[in-house]
């Protein structure tokens, strides 16, 4: 029998506090009727049903076009439950009827990323220029819609549409039932939301809303492959944890949750999707729910600020109550670690009201060393390279126009970057 394992999804504020520690008790409702976008700093919860929303549209950077597809259903054991169903078509003109007999197989996201969704998925192996859903151009650096798509909807009717095109920060879909009745045309503008790295398009309403600012972790369902008792890779509905684009995401396994150190794992940090994901837990028939009591997570957001995560509890889909501990390690960054290039590093005036003077030593000189700017969403809003001396160097960020706020600035690249928190007046 294939072991099933579920996470859950985080609604209510901390009920005990302890210093930086804090338990958390959450529910994402009976058979977990919703998604939720979990801010760590505060808790905060945007709940969002599974049924609101089919298409998420990446927003950002001009040139990124991840698509993904909505997978999250609710869990009714024994019943057919509603979810959409994406399929690629055999469809090269728009105007034609889709028969449903002739549809590819079925598509899922890809857990590595956001930028590489479901309609991504569809690209053929080898071709950079090809997106899945259309191709780019290099000689004029246009995104053309090359691929024709069909859903099925959780009443069961289908709708074809394809991405035409992404231009200027602009996607424009084009969406139909199959035999080319009712066809609408949508622009969605990733500028129209600055501060949500997702756009989350209904086909029902034909709206799109925003998957909210400043969010970390994304609890929901999604298909991932399981393995069955023949050794057959399955694509599986679980209840897991997706990280936010920005966040990076370090597992310790075998570890005591309540003392690990997470210096032992700076090296291990990863963008990954899913690397907290669903199997924190499993289930067992004959004793329930288990927790799994070596394992960590550790979380640095965008800011550089580590948490780390340990879940404790686990009620199931009747209640859908989730209980875990958090602890904020800080506002840290690879200066603490004795791998870093970085002794120290700090910004000043702070917060900032035109230019602000970036201060850091360094225990070997460095020729263009990164300077970059970030919105808490990880989109980049100035950056240049710099040549730094062995021992302490001072250097002036620009009077940038940007809106009063958080941002972040980012020395070096890779596992040796110093994050520095900046506040805008």
């Amino acid at each position: 029998m294939m072991r099933i394992r579920l996470l859950t999804l985080m609604f209510v504020s901390v009920v005990i506090s302890l210093s930086a520690q804090s338990f958390v008790q959450i529910s994402n409702g009976s058979g977990y009727a919703d998604q939720a976008y979990f801010r760590l700093s505060d808790d905060a919860v945007t709940p969002v049903a599974n049924e609101s929303w089919g298409l998420a549209f990446s927003t950002i950077g001009l040139s990124d076009a991840g698509i993904s597809v909505n997978e999250s259903t609710t869990s009714v054991f024994g019943q057919s439950v509603p979810e959409l169903e994406l399929y690629l078509t055999e469809a090269t003109d728009f105007s034609a009827t889709i028969d449903t007999a002739t549809l590819g197989p079925r598509l899922f996201n890809d857990e590595s990323s956001w930028e590489n969704g479901a309609l991504n998925g569809a690209a053929a192996p080898g071709d950079p220029f090809d997106l899945g859903w259309g191709a780019y151009n290099p000689v004029n650096h246009s995104l053309t819609g090359s691929r024709i798509f069909a859903i099925r909807l959780r009443d069961g009717s289908f709708r074809k549409f394809m991405i035409e095109s992404m231009a200027g920060g602009v996607y424009t879909l084009r969406y139909a039932n199959l035999d080319g009745s009712d066809e609408q045309t949508v622009q969605i503008a990733k500028d129209d939301f600055p501060d949500a790295p997702l756009a989350l398009f209904s086909f029902e309403t034909g709206k799109t809303l925003s998957s909210t600012g400043a969010w970390d972790l994304f609890f929901g369902r999604y298909y991932t492959k399981l393995e069955d008792d023949e050794g057959n890779l399955l694509d599986y509905p679980v209840t897991g944890v997706l990280s936010a684009p920005g966040v990076e995401v370090a597992e310790a396994v075998n570890v005591d949750p309540t003392s690990v150190e997470y210096e032992a794992y700076v090296d291990s940090f990863n963008t990954r999707l899913d690397i907290i994901g669903y199997d924190w837990k499993s289930f067992d028939f004959a004793g329930g729910w288990i927790i799994a009591n070596d394992v960590a997570y550790f979380v640095k957001t965008p800011d550089g600020r580590i948490w780390k995560l340990h879940f404790i509890d686990f009620e199931g889909s009747s209640t859908g109550v989730s209980t875990f501990e958090k602890t904020d390690l800080g506002l840290l960054s690879s200066v603490a670690s004795p791998h870093s290039n970085f002794a120290e590093a700090s910004l000043f005036p702070n917060p900032v009201v035109n230019e602000a003077t970036v201060a850091f030593t360094l225990k070997r000189a460095q020729n263009e060393l990164p300077l970059q700017i970030q919105n808490l969403n990880g989109q980049m809003l100035w950056s240049a390279t710099i040549d730094a001396a062995t021992g302490f160097n001072v250097t002036t960020l620009p009077a940038l126009n940007l809106p009063a706020g958080m941002y972040v600035v980012t020395l070096g690249q890779g596992k040796d970057a110093v994050h520095l928190k900046m506040v805008r007046k």
